[in-house]
């Protein structure tokens, strides 16, 4: 019998980082042996490296607005219940079709939850599934990053969760570490997930070589997908000016792939009045790297959000760095990055503050201070863990099906049921 394979939904709505984060998992199962069917649901990313795993994509959504509210069509307007339910259809689909070892959800029951209409169904479908054949059913997992955002009805969200958890979840996998931010500090019932609950350490990409192609000394200033960075890249390059050390060296702005059009036109049209040296430009503007973290790791100093993955990025290469967090959805990003400034780890600069002057000092500083930034001791090896267990629950699923604990779906549909 075949080994059945992991089916891992995740959707993006706003920016890059849980679509990064959930292909580093699924590049580190695949790498493992496992066959992995990638499931995505938002905006198409040219160029994204699956390592193997199989793509499916739904109709995508996007985010209506910069707090990933409520979603959006690719063009702007409002998805109507055909769209919606043409979605759930192919979701459902693809159960039936892979028969997965195990269902992984990127985040949801703990977010995404406008994504519902879709994600209920799965999770009742997997249930029925269980009813007719036990532990040779899918098992249901969750990929959570190590912050959760605030809700307006804190108490009721979390409550809800709970149950919802306890009710069709087997493994909740926080890819983070209670020793520098407990899920506690975000989701106060946290220990009521009991030994579903898994610290996998944190989900960093793999190492990479330093690349000799790679620019040295450059000031990098990135802000994940773009969509949400405008107003860090502009500051950045009016800081530039105020800042001695950090003029005297080649700057590259990373621009992310959703950041509009006429944005970047703007930034372009800045970083050309900035001149540079005979045959250089003093900036330059790109749109991606995919060699971001070599990047990082020659670099004189990085300048970013806080984001989850690009954090990650900056502690494993020990670049200095200054970090803007994006507060239009929550605390988690000011959260990560406070935690970490008091570790003196990285400087901060709060959205409200955000000016030239005050960036400007920050960069300075950054590039200056002596002794900055301090040894990191992040635990980084989430992505082997979260293997291991999912390759746990894979195997208890293989064995059943092998053994023919519960039958075949075929079979157990097949079967007529049976008089008292």
């Amino acid at each position: 019998m075949n080994r059945p394979p992991i089916l891992f939904y995740c959707q993006h709505l706003l920016g890059l980082g849980h679509l990064q984060r959930a292909v580093i998992l699924a590049r580190a199962l695949v790498g493992a042996g496992e066959r992995v069917v990638f499931v995505t649901g938002g905006l198409p990313v040219p160029g994204l490296n699956l390592g193997g795993a199989e793509a499916v994509a739904l109709p995508p959504l996007t985010s209506a607005d910069d707090a990933a509210s409520s979603f959006a069509l690719p063009d702007g307007s409002p998805p109507d219940e055909g769209y919606l339910a043409d979605r759930r259809e192919r979701l459902l689909a693809s159960l039936a079709r892979y028969d997965p070892g195990v269902v992984l959800l990127e985040l949801f029951p703990f977010g995404r939850h406008a994504l519902a209409f879709e994600l209920a169904p799965l999770l009742l479908a997997i249930a029925a599934d269980r009813r007719r054949r036990g532990r040779a059913a899918p098992q249901v997992a969750v990929s959570l990053r190590d912050i959760l955002v605030g809700k307006k009805n804190q108490a009721w969200y979390e409550l809800a969760v709970v149950a919802a958890v306890r009710q069709w979840v087997d493994r909740v996998l926080v890819h983070g570490s209670p020793d520098l931010i407990p899920l506690s500090r975000t989701f106060g019932l946290a220990d009521r997930l009991a030994d579903r609950l898994v610290y996998t350490g944190y989900l960093a990409a793999p190492r990479a070589p330093s690349g000799e192609g790679a620019p040295r000394g450059e000031v990098v200033v990135s802000g994940g997908g773009g969509r949400v960075a405008a107003a860090l890249f502009l500051t950045a390059l009016a800081a530039r000016q105020l800042c001695p050390a950090a003029a005297a060296l080649p700057w590259r702005l990373l621009t992310g792939p959703y950041l509009p059009g006429e944005l970047r036109a703007d930034l372009e049209a800045v970083a050309a009045r900035l001149g540079g040296p005979p045959g250089r430009p003093a900036v330059v503007v790109e749109t991606f790297r995919d060699d971001f973290p070599a990047l990082l790791g020659r670099a004189a100093l990085s300048i970013s959000q806080a984001g989850y993955n690009t954090v990650l990025d900056v502690v494993a290469s020990g670049v200095r760095a200054v970090v803007v967090p994006f507060e239009g959805s929550g605390d988690e990003q000011p959260l990560r990055a406070r935690v970490l400034a008091e570790r003196g780890v990285l400087k901060v600069v709060g959205e409200a503050e955000l000016s030239p002057a005050r960036l400007g000092e920050a960069i300075e500083a950054a590039l200056t201070t002596p002794g900055f930034p301090a040894a990191s001791s992040l635990d980084v090896k989430g992505a082997a863990r979260s293997v291991e267990i999912l390759t746990g629950l894979v195997d208890g699923v293989a064995a059943t099906r092998q053994r023919g604990g519960g039958g075949s779906r075929r079979t157990a549909r097949a079967q007529p049921a049976r008089r008292r």
